[in-house]
C-alpha cells in the first residue's frame, strides 16, 4: 500500500503544470460602482441577499452577492484616489456603473492570466454564513460570464481545462455562437458590437438559479421588467442592473 501511495504521489508531482491547473470555472466579477448604498439596495430588490464587506485601507467600500460554492458578484465602490487600485476604478467610474474584470476559478495556480482577466481560487470566507447563500430569487451561482470583443479571447480559448462548442445562445445584446466551456461554468463569446459601453468587454452574467419558473414569480411579484428570450438556445430572463445584464438560467 505504501509503495501504491508513493507512486501515486510522483505521478502527480511529474504530471504538467497546466494539467494540475486547470481552469474549473467562474470565481467571480468585480463591479465597480458609483454609489454602493444604491447598487445594494438595486441587487436586494432583484433577490439577492447582500452580504457587508469589510472596511479597506485604502477607502474601497465593498459588498458582496455570494454563493455557496463560493463564485459571487463583488460590488465594489471607491471613495477617493489612495493607491493605483482606487484610482483605476475611480478613472473607470467615468463612463459609468460596470464589471471591470473576470475572475476564473483556477486554484492554485501561479501563471499569468490573460488580459482583464485573474484566477483566484473561489470566495469562501469564515464569516459566510448560511443565510448569505440563501436568495429570494432561487439563485444558486455564479455559471458563465459572456465577453464581446475581449483582447483575452485568443489566449482564453487554449486554457487547460478550456473546451471551445460550437452553440448558438442569445441576449437581448445579441447571439454567441462560441462558448469556453469549463467543468463548472463558461464564457460565451461575443462580437465588440455588443458592448454595452465602448471598451468594457463584460457584458453580462449567468446566474444559475434553482427553478426558472421562481424566478419569474419573483420578479413578477415585486413588479420589475425583464427581457426573455426564447428559440434561440436555452430560455432565460434577463434584467440590466449597473452596467451588466444579468441572466437567470435554470441549471
Amino acid at each position: 500500500m505504501a509503495r501504491l501511495l508513493l507512486a501515486l504521489m510522483l505521478l502527480v508531482l511529474a504530471a504538467p503544470a497546466s494539467a494540475q491547473q486547470r481552469v474549473l470555472g467562474i470565481d467571480h466579477i468585480p463591479v465597480v460602482v458609483k454609489d454602493l448604498a444604491r447598487a445594494r439596495a438595486d441587487f436586494t430588490a432583484l433577490g439577492f441577499t447582500l452580504k457587508p464587506g469589510r472596511p479597506h485601507a485604502d477607502g474601497l467600500e465593498n459588498a458582496h452577492v455570494k454563493f455557496a460554492d463560493g463564485s459571487e458578484i463583488e460590488l465594489i465602490s471607491p471613495t477617493t484616489a489612495a493607491d493605483a487600485l482606487s484610482s483605476q476604478y475611480l478613472d473607470w467610474l467615468r463612463e459609468g456603473d460596470g464589471p471591470i474584470s473576470l475572475g476564473l476559478y483556477r486554484p492554485g495556480s501561479t501563471n499569468t492570466p490573460p488580459p482583464g482577466i485573474f484566477f483566484d481560487a473561489r470566495q469562501h470566507s469564515p464569516t459566510d454564513l448560511t443565510e448569505h447563500f440563501e436568495h429570494a430569487n432561487g439563485a444558486a451561482s455564479l455559471f458563465a460570464v459572456w465577453l464581446a470583443g475581449s483582447p483575452a479571447e485568443r489566449k482564453l480559448v487554449n486554457l487547460p481545462g478550456a473546451k471551445v462548442t460550437e452553440e448558438t445562445v442569445c441576449a437581448p445584446f445579441g447571439s454567441a455562437a462560441k462558448l469556453v466551456r469549463f467543468k463548472e461554468g463558461e464564457v460565451p463569446l461575443l462580437p465588440e458590437s455588443a458592448q454595452i459601453v465602448p471598451g468594457r468587454p463584460i457584458v453580462a452574467a449567468t446566474i444559475a438559479v434553482k427553478s426558472l419558473d421562481a424566478a419569474h414569480g419573483y420578479l413578477d411579484g415585486k413588479g420589475k421588467r425583464y427581457r426573455q428570450m426564447a428559440g434561440c438556445g436555452r430560455p432565460g430572463l434577463w434584467v440590466e442592473s449597473h452596467g451588466l445584464w444579468l441572466e437567470f438560467s435554470e441549471r
